[in-house]
């Protein structure tokens, strides 16, 4: 396989298991928590930051053999993955503005990849 595509799909992986981990602190941050402690001593949010380290891993493997100059597209397509994941999971609605925002950031990445 080539180094591009491998560092593509690990880029790819990184930006996904980061989303899902602030899926994961969201979810924690959404309860009451008795003490402060407990606040953050619980799973969601230690297993939430360490995927966030494993996502951090993954861009720096990938930018081994990326070109720094597409950091841009990968930052917009995590917004666009993380804006699915809610979907899909939190069932959160696109409102008119997000539609719009997602269609302005899809376009800068076609028109940044052309």
């Amino acid at each position: 396989m080539d180094d591009f595509v491998k560092g593509c799909l690990v880029m790819l992986f990184g930006i996904t298991i980061a989303g899902l981990s602030q899926l994961m602190l969201k979810k924690a941050a959404d309860k009451e928590y008795k003490s402060l402690v407990g606040q953050y001593a619980n799973v969601n949010v230690v297993l939430g930051y360490g995927i966030m380290v494993a996502s951090t891993l993954c861009s720096v493997f990938a930018h081994r053999y990326l070109p720094l100059s597409l950091s841009p597209v990968w930052d917009a397509l995590s917004q666009i993955i993380v804006i699915m994941i809610g979907m899909l999971v939190l069932h959160e609605k696109i409102s008119l503005r997000k539609g719009i925002g997602l269609a302005l950031m899809v376009s800068g990445i076609l028109i940044f990849m052309l």
